[in-house]
């Protein structure tokens, strides 16, 4: 039974990835591209706001995941190792949004993996549809004018203290 259930959620995993790729590409799926300014947006979760306007002056790390992607459960282990490095820094922002998930799922996949960055939830998808029409996980590395400078759709082929240091060379 154990066995079945795990072959079922591997099933969902990769569907959740796949059926999105057959809807777009990478170029095509963008809708925020390296050089663009980060389109409006703002997110609360705990009383604290993640928007546009509270990156302005930061050096940013934002990752667009969803737990069910499988890409995404590679690049978060990541981003959270660079989390524990960024975090004290008070010059630099990492935020991350699921896409169209519960706090409930994001809450048991944060304490599964032993996740402690902060994460948003943009249920409704309306965030992530400013940024792109499919695909995550979505890293985007933005400079202090809000300005997208590098972007990884799918994958990060980088290790987190690589990820540091070009966040603060920003």
């Amino acid at each position: 039974m154990k066995q079945l259930m795990m072959c079922s959620i591997s099933l969902l995993v990769v569907a959740s990835c796949v059926r999105e790729k057959a809807v777009d590409n990478y170029e095509t799926s963008s809708l925020v591209k390296v050089g663009d300014e980060v389109p409006d947006f703002s997110l609360t979760r705990d009383g604290t706001t993640i928007s546009k306007q509270s990156l302005a002056g930061k050096k940013t790390l934002l990752v667009l995941f969803s737990t069910t992607c499988g890409d995404c459960r590679l690049v978060l282990p990541t981003v959270e190792e660079a989390w524990k490095e960024l975090r004290e820094d008070p010059e630099v922002l990492v935020a991350t949004i699921s896409r169209e998930e519960t706090a409930e799922a994001v809450s048991a996949y944060w304490s599964e993996a032993g996740f402690t960055m902060p994460y948003y939830l943009d249920v409704d998808r309306e965030v992530f549809k400013k940024f792109a029409t499919a695909y995550t996980p979505r890293v985007y590395l933005v400079d202090a004018r809000q300005r997208v400078v590098e972007m990884h759709v799918e994958t990060l082929e980088i290790s987190a203290d690589e990820l540091c240091r070009r966040v603060r060379a920003l």
